[in-house]
């Protein structure tokens, strides 16, 4: 092995102790299991409510996957939102997810919506 400034490299020919060894098990009883650490299981376990900065409330679905809470508690409600639509507070307070504070509008009235908020200012 030759040692070049902080890198180093191997002759031609010489193989990495670790080729062909996918799958190997070294210490089986240590490793960490699939799902082993998912849900109500992990330390990190907050309730499955994960709160965003720029971003309203996300629920735990199950395992990777999110669903945002307006969504969900609108849908709940009134069923399954049609395609193009998203879920609008209208107090613009993104925590809030009171139902009578959630509408689903198009992205083209959110558009103007956003729009006009931008000629007041």
């Amino acid at each position: 092995m030759k040692k070049m400034g902080n890198k180093t490299s191997f002759k031609k020919g010489n193989e990495p102790w670790n080729k062909n060894v996918k799958g190997i098990h070294l210490s089986p009883k240590s490793e960490i299991k699939k799902k082993q650490w998912v849900g109500k299981k992990h330390p990190s376990w907050k309730g499955g409510i994960q709160k965003n900065k720029s971003d309203c409330t996300l629920l735990w679905a199950g395992c990777n996957k999110r669903v945002r809470r307006p969504r969900y508690i609108y849908e709940k409600a009134h069923g399954k939102i049609k395609k193009g639509y998203i879920i609008y507070h209208k107090d613009g307070n993104k925590d809030n997810d009171e139902l009578d504070n959630l509408i689903a509008i198009s992205r083209a009235e959110l558009l103007k919506l956003n729009g006009e908020k931008k000629n007041v200012a």
